[in-house]
């Protein structure tokens, strides 16, 4: 069975936009607060708010990270924005599927674990395509850097 896992932010997770990195944080420590809920038993109530909230910043925070990669014409906004309408079909599926199935624990396990991999995978392979950018050079410590 899967148990949710806590995501500590770490410098391969960087874009190289500061103001990006930071909403990237704050979608991880709610990301957090969806793992803390379901391994404590906070309810379906508060997984349902939390959830919420998810999907309000995810929006949001896409629009942003989308008109950052046009302004520095990074070749991976047009990815990005398909991986991003990707992402919120799927959760949109997932919220109703939730709210439908009255507050499913081993469906709030499997939420959790699809947004914990699509946001790790999605800032690791997509959006760290913004640093060299921004920077005119590959991220340190990176793949495109060796």
């Amino acid at each position: 069975m899967y148990t949710p896992k806590l995501l500590q932010w770490d410098f391969s997770l960087t874009t190289g936009d500061e103001v990006l990195d930071n909403q990237h944080k704050y979608l991880i420590e709610i990301l957090n607060k969806l793992g803390t809920a379901i391994l404590d038993g906070y309810g379906k109530e508060n997984i349902i708010r939390i959830l919420g909230t998810l999907k309000f910043y995810a929006d949001w925070h896409f629009g942003k990270e989308e008109q950052c990669m046009e302004a520095y014409h990074c070749p991976a906004a047009d990815k990005n924005k398909r991986a991003h309408s990707a992402f919120i079909e799927k959760f949109n599926r997932y919220h109703k599927e939730y709210l439908d199935s009255g507050g499913s624990d081993d469906l709030a396990l499997k939420i959790h674990e699809s947004i914990y991999d699509w946001i790790v995978g999605h800032i690791l392979t997509v959006d760290s395509e913004l640093y060299p950018c921004i920077h005119k050079r590959p991220k340190p410590n990176s793949v495109a850097a060796s």
